[in-house]
């Protein structure tokens, strides 16, 4: 699983700081309005010393301005040929190689697939168009739907369970049909029953310690979530012995 922490590290956004961040934006619109304005006859070099970029922030100019490209492209989830062939002279002009590009476009890629993922499960389940909206995304980017789930489940899966535990409990509980409704929509996402389990189970422990740790107002033990984080803990791990439980007041956490 190696490859999924180089390709996190690969895709993952530049961190700003505000003030910069802001003249980045602006100046990647400005950026954009020449392109536009000029088209064929645009010329990268020449339009950055007219608009005054510090040469410390051109990388991040053109990294900006294409990835506002893409994600106008990526309204629709889908690239077509002809955005490729738009997005190719745009990278062109901005004088973005081929890697640039392609590690650009897989961030941004990435962001729009766990965005409609994140939204879409919820409830606990994906239809037929919101599995056919993911796939268009992967596909557009050339990968696969289970490597974006992968890669989402290693860096946010604490989040997808916290989406579970508040959009999928019934009177604090995650029944048999919830759980396998789940487990069909990242399988038909490609990623097995059992990978799922393992990528989820380090993300459980932790919500497990933070609910611990919480305390009411009156300083009593916020165990509220224990319920349903108990339910959890049965379903990630169904080879326990039965009657395995969580207590909220001992080391053992799932």
């Amino acid at each position: 699983m190696g490859w999924v922490s180089n390709w996190l590290e690969a895709t993952a956004c530049p961190v700003l700081q505000r003030d910069q961040d802001e003249r980045v934006q602006s100046l990647a619109h400005q950026l954009g309005r020449s392109m536009r304005h000029e088209g064929r006859f645009f010329n990268f070099e020449e339009t950055a010393l007219m608009l005054g970029i510090p040469s410390r922030d051109t990388p991040l100019v053109q990294d900006r301005l294409y990835e506002l490209t893409l994600k106008f492209v990526l309204q629709d989830y889908a690239i077509t040929e002809r955005d490729r062939a738009g997005l190719g002279w745009v990278a062109k002009a901005l004088r973005l190689d081929p890697e640039q590009a392609r590690r650009i476009e897989l961030r941004v890629g990435r962001l729009v697939f766990e965005q409609y993922l994140a939204f879409a499960i919820a409830g606990g389940y994906l239809d037929d168009e919101e599995l056919q909206q993911l796939r268009s995304v992967a596909a557009s980017l050339n990968i696969s739907t289970r490597q974006l789930l992968v890669g989402y489940l290693a860096e946010a899966g604490r989040e997808f369970l916290e989406r579970i535990l508040t959009g999928m409990a019934e009177d604090g509980k995650i029944t048999d049909d919830a759980w396998n409704r789940l487990l069909a929509s990242t399988q038909a996402l490609g990623l097995d029953k059992e990978e799922f389990l393992r990528a989820l189970r380090p993300h459980a422990q932790r919500i497990a310690e933070r609910v611990r740790t919480r305390v009411k107002p009156d300083g009593q033990p916020d165990t509220d979530l224990w319920p349903a984080l108990q339910s959890l803990h049965t379903h990630l791990n169904p080879m326990d012995q039965p009657g395995a439980s969580l207590n909220p007041d001992s080391p053992d956490v799932p």
